[in-house]
């Protein structure tokens, strides 16, 4: 090989490099809408994070034992139910073949127990709960879980998923040694437990009410503050390019596109992303688990909220505080709830309190009867301009009032109607007229 031939195949090689160099660093580009869109929560933990049965859970077990009904809201006890039917293992689950007409007699009329959530539950999420790992499990939206006790004669134990809204029922098949032994520690001591009532509200939604007065605790705490900075640091992208400025006791914090205001008097927190407009869009069972990991994401989860609406079309998600005993907490303002509205994937309204329930205040038990559910039901129907068609549900529960200074937090229990889509405090006393009316 001659000297020219070598100094060729050196020039050659170094211009196919020089050019491969060159196109790589024409072509590079850094990784900046993961950069700017992702964020990593891992060192963002404001309170904690929750399981879905913490947060997706029932508000009503109710048994049907010889045409009564008997039930309980209380915390620990459906704690026990969900904790015993989430170790079963369900199969065969296929759309109940038969009336729906004739199922709803069926239930009401046979031994079965109804554990009921407030609003309609994903089956794709709560399989996550519920040993099921059938690979090609129909998809369907539940609010009942409604399990036979009638399993002397069958072969298979029969537990049903039923939706009110849709009048649609699913049907799994469960061991009967797994109904035998829920019958033996739940089913057949009902009748210790609060006696219920069935109204129907309309063809399709019926509600259960106590038949006696009601003794419910009052409650006061401390409201502490939560750190507004942990939150900006959570919700956006660069929390290093936000300002923050404080203009007549509202603190404001925005980018160049976001922004989250906090009302220091109420001490709630109201997040707005806006969300360009693009194709991709939450699926209709995956708004409530994005929603969940949201929060868990940044550990959002400051008070034993529990999962009470969704609205799949509109992608909106609202998560309301429950008192330890498993009633639930109402407020004009929202200052119980955790609301989210999510556009193309994205989460684009967040709004939630932004204050912690401390230790509680009462040094010694404080109580209020309420009247029973007849007394209830009966007030409410003779109200004025009352239209039966409207009403959705009716239960007891808690009003949240900030005491003085806006230290403390007050729970007043009370009964609430949901009305029209508006949830309203049932008030005896027209002077007293100081709740969600």
């Amino acid at each position: 090989m001659t000297y020219e031939n070598i100094k060729t195949g050196i020039l050659t090689f170094l211009v196919i490099l020089s050019g491969f160099l060159t196109w790589n660093i024409w072509t590079y580009q850094p990784d900046y809408e993961v950069v700017n869109n992702q964020k990593t929560f891992e060192d963002i933990s404001i309170a904690t994070q929750k399981e879905i049965k913490k947060i997706v859970k029932p508000h009503q077990v109710i048994y049907h034992v010889n045409g009564k009904q008997f039930g309980s809201v209380d915390n620990g006890y459906i704690d026990d139910v969900i904790g015993v039917i989430s170790r079963w293992k369900y199969f065969d689950i296929e759309k109940y073949p038969g009336r729906i007409s004739e199922f709803n007699e069926k239930i009401a009329q046979g031994e079965n127990t109804e554990v009921i959530f407030p609003d309609e539950v994903p089956i794709e999420l709560y399989k996550r709960v519920l040993n099921i790992d059938e690979k090609d499990m129909p998809k369907f939206d539940f609010d009942r879980i409604i399990i036979n006790s009638e399993t002397q004669q069958k072969q298979e134990g029969i537990v049903y998923f039923f939706s009110q809204k849709n009048q649609e029922a699913y049907v799994s098949n469960v061991s009967p040694s797994y109904i035998n032994d829920f019958t033996n520690q739940f089913y057949d001591s009902a009748k210790r437990l609060t006696p219920y009532f069935l109204h129907t509200v309309s063809d399709i939604k019926k509600i259960y009410l106590p038949t006696e007065k009601v003794k419910m605790v009052l409650h006061t705490y401390y409201q502490n503050p939560l750190d507004s900075e942990q939150f900006k640091d959570a919700l956006f992208a660069d929390p290093s390019f936000v300002q923050r400025s404080i203009v007549d006791g509202i603190e404001e914090y925005t980018d160049d596109a976001s922004k989250m205001i906090v009302d220091t008097d109420t001490n709630m927190i109201n997040y707005v992303n806006p969300v360009r407009s693009g194709d991709s869009v939450i699926g209709t069972n995956n708004v409530l688990q994005k929603s969940i990991e949201f929060v868990n994401n940044h550990g959002g989860w400051t008070e034993p909220y529990r999962y009470v609406y969704k609205d799949d079309f509109n992608q909106n998600v609202l998560f309301r505080l429950y008192s330890k005993e498993g009633y639930p907490v109402f407020n004009q303002i929202g200052m119980s709830e955790i609301y989210q509205h999510w556009k193309q994937s994205e989460i684009s309204r967040y709004v939630r309190p932004g204050f912690h329930l401390e230790l509680p205040l009462n040094p010694d038990v404080v109580t209020k009867t309420l009247p029973s559910g007849y007394e209830a039901l009966e007030y409410l129907q003779s109200k004025k301009d009352f239209k039966p068609e409207l009403l959705q549900n009716l239960m007891p529960g808690y009003y949240m009032t900030q005491g003085p200074e806006n230290s403390l937090i007050l729970l007043e229990p009370g009964w609430f109607y949901l009305y029209d889509q508006e949830w309203r405090q049932l008030m005896w006393e027209e002077e007293l007229n100081n709740g969600l009316e």
